[in-house]
């Protein structure tokens, strides 16, 4: 009897175990088959080989063009180069009190004077240091630099001198609270590099010291890459009705994305009587202006924060595209066109470097010279896992100063990313041409809207293409060759939405932030359950319904006609100094990209949090991303921050495939 009631337990596992061999090979293939929730393939399944039957909500808008086939590539993707860390190795962000920051960043302004070291970042040495900041070199502080560069901002501390001392009032005056924000190079002895752990044991010491307010590790934000598609050959030819507005680009028919924010209806409305134009920073990889797509006048001067120098060319292809979206020349006769080419000027501002990667300094310095230089809009096609206290201040100080910050949502179809998920950031997610949510598309209550962001695995306006976003760009190996590529991505719904806005505030300049984003949301397509949700937030954005709101003469097609979607005013959650805009003049950059990984299947929005405990170690690379492995948790309960959190869990078979 005892032997029976030991058997029995075996016999029971080896019958499932047997089952399961049985059953494992079926299930996978049927996976595989089956499409996801969204209608589109799984990201198991193979992509596309030619024209797939037009999905209703996604028909052809106008004859196609077969010289297309030779002209455009819908199966470039970026190149994979994921970074090797979220942060900079050996470097915190080290935020001062007001006066001994005021003394620090005098130092480096005699610093630079005295070395003629003009275009360059000054670091103050450990002597240096020792005179504004006793014992900070004790915890290990060998260099700063001031993230507000005197070199980089000399319009906003003309007539200041640094010979004698300069108040905190002075230059709060000009910068807000920039001048505060300095980047510490570490002693290795003292917190090794890599080290996530000792880099925020070593920040949690120096925010202890008395004129310091706060530290933390100088993370990176930076785009996924996106994955291989299918090849597509000439285009069928099809007709469809006549919109409001028709450019004359001989690739426009390729563009869905236009028709789905009422772009037609809105470019006859935006373009009259000659409009005031809006000025947008992209905060990118810089952009190509030698593309014969782009109009140079376009485009005002930028600042390149990676080289430290005014030359913001664009050395990896993605903030190319990106500028296209915004600002492409229209009805030109070449090429494509753009949302905001009549109503906006885009000043490029390269804070990602060839790889798509930038830190967390960098893009706080974008900000800050945007915000100095006048832009009303800043666009930032780009995405971090880790949050920053720096970051979200400069954020605040830029929304404090009437300007409206636009951010990609992120591409690991789970949480928000940063900083798309701060309170004063538009969150953008991106919507397929069947106007369902991206497979890529990150979610959650953070999301405010939703834009074009392609799928290049399908073809439902049937025009033989994948249903990317199509814009002038380069590939990175061939930087002189310009082509029309298809991306996809959050990046690329975002700068939709940074020129309906643009388009906005360039017809009613008198705007403030929040009426001009009331009106968006309020002219919103709702998609999903009736108001906001966690997927589209208000809906898909529609350039001619927004301009609508604001009393501009603007009708709608019937059939592109949102159901307006009442909402309240956004709030900033902060009112640090307003800081005077100067504008300066210098070449061009551009943005950087969120392209992004497939996920199968459609997860729930994750939850709403409460006293979440947010893990730097634990999220250090993007969440975890199918199909790399799970990354080994940092848990501690001494950093915690409200927020929303998703978790995405795979299931592998013993040959590590997912399924």
């Amino acid at each position: 009897m005892k032997l029976l009631k030991i058997a029995l337990p075996i016999l029971l596992v080896v019958a499932l175990v047997a089952v399961g061999v049985w059953f494992w090979p079926q299930a996978k293939e049927m996976a595989q088959k089956a499409p996801n929730k969204q209608g589109g393939n799984s990201a198991s399944s193979a992509p596309v080989s030619g024209a797939a039957q037009p999905s209703s909500a996604c028909q052809p808008i106008a004859t196609a063009n077969s010289a297309a086939a030779e002209a455009m590539d819908d199966a470039y993707r970026l190149p994979t180069s994921l970074p090797a860390t979220s942060f900079v190795p050996g470097q915190v962000i080290i935020k001062f009190e007001a006066e001994a920051g005021a003394e620090l960043f005098r130092q480096s302004m005699l610093k630079t004077q005295a070395g003629g070291q003009s275009g360059k970042f000054t670091a103050l040495s450990a002597q240096d240091i020792k005179e504004a900041a006793p014992d900070l070199t004790d915890l290990g502080v060998d260099s700063l630099a001031p993230v507000f560069a005197p070199s980089a901002f000399p319009a906003a501390l003309s007539g200041l001198s640094a010979q004698s001392a300069i108040s905190s009032q002075d230059l709060e005056a000009r910068s807000g609270n920039a001048y505060q924000f300095f980047v510490a190079t570490l002693n290795p002895e003292r917190a090794s590099p890599n080290d996530i752990q000792e880099l925020e044991a070593a920040a949690d010491a120096i925010t202890k010291h008395p004129k310091v307010e706060y530290s933390e590790p100088n993370y990176v934000a930076y785009a996924a890459p996106l994955q291989p598609g299918a090849v597509f050959k000439a285009p069928p030819q099809r007709q469809a009705g006549t919109p409001a507005f028709v450019p004359n680009d001989p690739f426009y028919p390729h563009q869905w994305n236009m028709i789905k924010l009422q772009m037609p209806q809105a470019w006859a409305a935006a373009k009259a009587d000659s409009p005031q134009k809006t000025l947008v920073a992209a905060l990118d990889t810089g952009v190509a202006q030698a593309a014969d797509d782009l109009d140079a006048n376009s485009f005002v001067g930028g600042y390149n924060f990676i080289a430290n120098s005014t030359n913001t060319t664009d050395d990896n292809g993605h903030g190319t595209h990106v500028a296209g979206t915004l600002v492409q020349n229209t009805n030109n006769g070449i090429g494509v066109s753009g949302v905001a080419y009549y109503n906006a000027r885009l000043m490029p501002v390269k804070v990602l470097d060839a790889r798509g990667q930038g830190s967390f300094a960098q893009i706080i310095a974008g900000i800050n010279y945007a915000v100095v230089s006048g832009a009303k809009i800043i666009n930032m096609s780009l995405t971090a896992s880790n949050g920053s206290q720096a970051l979200e201040d400069a954020i605040n100080q830029a929304r404090a100063n009437g300007v409206i910050i636009v951010a990609a949502a992120g591409n690991q179809g789970g949480a928000v990313g940063y900083p798309a998920a701060y309170p004063n950031v538009v969150a953008v997610g991106a919507i397929r041409c069947d106007e369902t949510r991206a497979y890529y598309s990150n979610f959650g209550p953070q999301i405010d809207v939703v834009a074009p962001g392609g799928d290049n695995n399908v073809d439902q306006n049937g025009d033989g293409f994948g249903d990317g976003i199509v814009q002038q760009t380069f590939k990175p190996d061939d930087p002189n060759t310009f082509r029309y590529l298809f991306f996809e991505g959050t990046s690329m719904a975002a700068p939709h939405v940074s020129g309906i806005l643009a388009l906005l505030l360039s017809k009613r300049p008198d705007l403030t932030p929040d009426a001009a984003l009331n009106a968006l949301y309020a002219s919103a397509k709702d998609l999903g359950p009736i108001g906001k949700d966690n997927e589209f937030g208000r809906g898909l954005a529609q350039a001619c319904s927004a301009l609508a709101q604001v009393g501009v003469n603007c009708n709608a097609d019937s059939g592109a006609t949102p159901t307006p979607t009442p909402v309240t005013s956004p709030t900033p959650t902060a009112t640090p100094p307003i800081i005077p805009p100067t504008p300066t003049a210098t070449p061009p950059a551009s943005a950087s990209p969120t392209p992004a990984p497939p996920v199968s299947g459609t997860p729930t929005a994750p939850p709403v949090g409460g006293n979440l405990i947010v893990n730097p170690g634990f999220e250090e690379n993007a969440a975890w991303i199918f199909p790399a492995t799970p990354r080994q948790g940092r848990y501690t309960t001494e950093r915690a921050h409200s927020g929303a959190r998703s978790a995405l869990l795979g299931v592998t078979d013993p040959n590590q495939d997912w399924f």
